[in-house]
């Protein structure tokens, strides 16, 4: 399996949506699983009405620390996606997901016949599943006006600085306005790695369609992630993203 971290700085709102569009839209080939490892909360269970169990309060309660043991923790989505759960409520959460990540992430980054797709959340630095990750992908995602995406920005320059002991990271940016992507992703100092658009009936459809709708690959967002995912994969089989200095600025945004 390999791990993909998705994360975001404080002030963005992505990762979710974000990692099932990724998962569900990966080239035809290796499967790909979504895994809950936001340490504030789970989502899915609310978004697709699943039930709270099998998750990863179930999987760290379990003697088996095996794949095979692991995957009957798993729930499926409608569209046949496997997730796994985390706690709702955001104090079991944080008590869970650090647990989930000693004890499982190492054995998930070390297959490699699965894609994982780690939804993270919001983060101020490395946790158990950035550390172990094969691929870190940071979230940014532009606001309306430019002061509030140049607060964006710099809060993921920081996220960027801390992510540094991984050994592959980029940045995937939400929104081609007020800012070019590629000048994003020079001001924080990773490699782009991707584009998707800030689609909201997309989005909206995303949490239904790999959840309880439908038509949800026929949106904006649907299309831009497919080619963003291929991309991820692609990287994933070549080796090796190289990062680069973050010695640029954006209109006065010093990194």
């Amino acid at each position: 399996m390999t791990l993909v971290a998705l994360c975001e700085a404080p002030g963005t709102s992505a990762s979710t949506t974000a990692a099932l569009a990724l998962a569900a839209l990966a080239p035809v080939g290796r499967p790909t699983l979504v895994l809950e490892c936001d340490p504030s909360g789970g989502d899915l269970a609310g978004w697709a009405g699943l039930h709270g169990n099998p998750s990863w309060s179930s999987a760290v309660s379990a003697p088996d620390r095996s794949w095979s043991g692991l995957y009957r923790h798993l729930q499926e989505l409608p569209s046949a996606l496997s997730v796994m759960l985390a706690p709702s409520s955001p104090s079991r959460a944080a008590s869970v997901i650090p647990d989930a990540a000693e004890r499982f992430a190492p054995m998930v980054s070390a297959l490699d016949d699965v894609v994982a797709f780690a939804d993270c959340g919001r983060s101020a630095g490395p946790s158990g599943w950035v550390d172990a990750a094969d691929l870190v992908v940071v979230l940014v995602r532009q606001a309306a006006s430019a002061g509030a995406t140049v607060t964006r920005i710099d809060r993921s320059v920081e996220l960027a600085r801390s992510l540094q002991r991984s050994r592959r990271a980029g940045v995937v940016v939400i929104g081609e306005r007020p800012y070019a992507p590629s000048d994003i992703a020079v001001t924080i100092g990773l490699p782009l790695l991707g584009v998707l658009p800030d689609d909201g009936p997309g989005a909206a459809l995303a949490a239904g369609a790999w959840t309880i709708g439908k038509g949800a690959d026929r949106t904006p967002l649907a299309r831009a992630a497919s080619k963003v995912s291929a991309s991820i994969h692609e990287l994933l089989d070549q080796g090796s993203v190289q990062t680069t200095p973050c010695v640029e600025s954006l209109n006065g945004v010093h990194a």
